[in-house]
């Protein structure tokens, strides 16, 4: 049976992957013909994904709150470039023409989506493969405020061909590529992943650094006592996939501070899923931790 809250964030997760794709290819003639600053380039590929996801929700589920990191406004798929073909690649429209995927739609509690429409952008601008659009969907629940209950993460990486996603209570998986229609049932044609490498020798962590001078002396201070702990740290440049590679068990761990909620949202429920121990913030003072094992995660704690 298909899986509505997979559906939802595969269609939302499309309309990023897509796009990408299409403002790498501009950004590549701005570079080559020097007539667009690429930031601004950058900065429009992130507001028009973000917008044409709000555009999304608006029209399937529009009762839920969209939380994104350009506060973009609402944007429908034939107001951009080839929009036809992004109309043409969602799946929801066709399944909703079905009245028990329908009802099954509707009976979804209310979420809230917190949205990183190019997870990073510094990677995405120099072409380098190691950006996604990341998603995370949260009941809010009034009891625990600062996190709610997390319900489905989805990271897809276009240039990587790598989709990971996770569904609460049903564990953690990782794919080659977007699911189709008949692959949107929760581990069909993927891998379930458990974060636990297997006879992998020593131990690496993954990091991130912020860009303001401040904050950057005091993440590279941390980095000293971290590789007492660690024989190397990895830094990617896109938090998501950070933690998916935690989740997949290709690091050990990750820990960064500065991060907003959508920035980790979509990584972190997959990280739980697998297995992994995982520390949010309620703050972007405080550092979001995962790690493979009890003692990394008090390490970083006292550490990271």
């Amino acid at each position: 049976m298909i899986d509505p809250l997979l559906a939802l964030a595969r269609d939302a997760a499309f309309l990023g992957w897509s796009r990408m794709g299409l403002w790498a290819s501009k950004l590549s003639r701005a570079h080559v013909e020097a007539k667009d600053d690429p930031n601004n380039l950058v900065t429009e590929a992130d507001a028009e994904i973000e917008g044409l996801v709000r555009g999304y929700f608006a029209r399937f589920r529009p009762q839920d709150t969209v939380v994104g990191e350009e506060s973009a406004a609402p944007l429908n798929a034939h107001e951009v470039e080839d929009g036809s073909a992004l109309l043409s690649g969602l799946v929801v429209p066709t399944l909703v023409q079905d009245p028990q995927f329908a009802a099954r739609l509707r009976e979804i509690e209310l979420l809230e989506w917190h949205v990183d429409p190019i997870d990073g952008t510094v990677n995405f601008v120099r072409g380098l493969p190691a950006h996604c659009i990341s998603l995370g969907a949260r009941r809010p629940d009034d009891r625990h405020p600062a996190e709610g209950q997390w319900e489905i993460g989805f990271v897809a990486a276009p240039v990587l061909d790598t989709v990971w996603y996770a569904r609460a209570g049903a564990g953690a998986w990782v794919r080659t590529g977007l699911p189709q229609e008949a692959e949107l049932t929760t581990g069909a044609s993927a891998t379930r992943i458990s974060g636990t490498p297997a006879g992998l020798p020593g131990a690496v962590a993954a990091t991130g650094f912020g860009y303001a001078p401040e904050r950057r002396a005091e993440q590279v201070s941390r980095l000293s006592p971290v590789l007492q702990e660690f024989d190397d740290v990895r830094r990617m440049g896109s938090a998501a996939i950070d933690v998916c590679l935690a989740a997949e068990g290709k690091v050990n761990a990750y820990f960064e501070r500065g991060l907003g909620i959508y920035d980790w949202a979509g990584g972190a429920v997959i990280a739980r899923e697998a297995g992994l121990h995982v520390q949010l913030p309620t703050d972007r003072s405080e550092p979001v931790i995962i790690a493979d094992t009890a003692e990394r995660m008090e390490f970083l704690r006292r550490h990271a």
